[in-house]
């Protein structure tokens, strides 16, 4: 049992290793890195270009069929931030991105509703994802400033995604919870299933998961919780 436990965290901490040590090299999701964003350009939406300099960011505003031209960054009309301005607060302006999610998820805790002879619990054995999804990223730009009159930049960072999962993991496996059907207590290796809602609020990542599963040994068809429906919560690692 403890042997299987390390092999588990084992393959878990490789695979976040891995996959971690390529997302910290590219730009994370919470990052407002350069790149063609949604936003409103007088009123209307539209995409522009974000450039971060030194000192400030760059907005270049897109044409409508813009991948079929070849741009240059002095053609295109641009706003720089932060403005000279005499307020104290710049308004925020707000830009935004689509695309498809990658991540290992991490499911620290399940609940399992009740079943023939027993309650409802809370499970906190060792499980892993891969979690496939469309993500939402929104970023709030925003400058203030200070008493001392300097201005300072402001970035905060939401993302909602909604996907499915499919990973594997360990649950304990003893006389209770197969209705006394086997003798022996071990930790059985399990293939989870399912969907999920995950948040993001600047680098912390949380959701919601809607799962199945299902335990990949012989004792299977004693298991009272065998393809039988869980919530649990998930934290992840961005990896694109």
């Amino acid at each position: 049992m403890i042997r299987f436990r390390a092999l588990m965290l084992l393959l878990l901490t490789s695979i976040i290793t891995l996959f971690g040590c390529k997302g910290l090299k590219d730009n994370p999701k919470f990052a407002f890195a350069d790149g063609v964003y949604h936003s409103r350009v007088q009123g209307k939406k539209a995409q522009v270009y974000i450039e971060n300099t030194e000192d400030s960011v760059i907005v270049y505003a897109l044409k409508k069929g813009w991948q079929r031209l070849s741009l240059k960054a002095s053609s295109l009309p641009k706003q720089s931030y932060p403005q000279k301005a005499n307020a104290e607060t710049i308004r925020a302006n707000r830009y935004w991105q689509n695309g498809f999610d990658v991540d290992i998820l991490t499911i620290p805790l399940k609940f399992r509703p009740s079943a023939p002879s027993f309650p409802r619990q809370f499970s906190n054995n060792l499980n892993g994802a891969v979690y496939l999804g469309f993500r939402n990223d929104t970023y709030r730009l925003s400058y203030d400033r200070n008493p001392i009159g300097q201005i300072n930049q402001k970035i905060k960072h939401y993302g909602i995604s909604a996907g499915i999962i499919t990973g594997l993991g360990a649950t304990a496996m003893n006389p209770y919870v197969t209705s006394n059907q086997i003798a022996i207590e071990y930790d059985g290796m399990i293939w989870s299933k399912g969907a999920a809602v995950i948040m993001g609020i600047d680098n912390f990542t949380f959701g919601i998961i809607g799962g199945i599963d299902h335990l990949l040994d012989k004792n299977s068809v004693y298991w009272l919780y065998n393809g039988k429906p869980y919530l649990g919560l998930a934290v992840g690692l961005n990896l694109n």
